[in-house]
C-alpha cells in the first residue's frame, strides 16, 4: 500500500522529469519535407549511413525544428497513406529565407555529395502557412 508521503514524492518526481521535457513549440511557417528511397532498400548499412547524414543536418542552427522517420501506416489510413519512401526529414523555418540559407549552407551541400549514391528517388514538398 502507498503512503500519502510515497505518493506526494513520486508525483513530484514525475512533475519534475515533465519539466524537463522541451515545450518549445516552433512557428510551423515554412515546412520543408523530403522524402527519401534508398536506391538499395535490403543495404542497411547504406541506410544507416544515410539516416546518419540526415540527422546531423536537423543540428543546423537556422532550423527551428527537425523529424527523421520512418514510414507509419496505420489501419486507418493505410488506404491513403504512401508508405513506398525510406525516410522522411520534416524541417521547420521561420521563413523562405532561413530555408534558402540551410539549401545554401556548406553542411547540406555536403551531404548531397556524400550521399546521393544512397537514394534512387528525392521529392521535396515545401508549404508556407497561410
Amino acid at each position: 500500500m502507498t503512503s500519502r508521503r510515497n505518493f506526494l514524492q513520486q508525483a513530484g518526481m514525475a512533475t519534475a522529469s515533465a519539466s524537463l521535457i522541451s515545450t518549445k513549440k516552433t512557428s510551423m511557417t515554412f515546412i520543408h519535407h523530403v522524402l527519401f528511397w534508398a536506391k538499395n532498400p535490403g543495404n542497411e548499412a547504406e541506410k544507416a549511413q544515410l539516416l546518419a547524414a540526415l540527422k546531423q543536418l536537423g543540428t543546423l542552427p537556422m532550423i527551428e525544428s527537425a523529424h527523421v522517420g520512418r514510414p507509419i501506416i496505420t489501419e486507418f489510413d493505410k488506404g491513403a497513406t504512401d508508405g513506398s519512401y525510406t525516410f522522411s526529414v520534416v524541417l521547420v523555418f521561420e521563413n523562405a529565407a532561413k530555408e534558402s540559407e540551410y539549401l545554401y549552407h556548406p553542411l547540406h551541400k555536403k551531404f548531397i555529395d556524400a550521399n546521393k549514391h544512397l537514394w534512387g528517388k528525392v521529392q521535396v514538398i515545401d508549404s508556407e502557412a497561410i
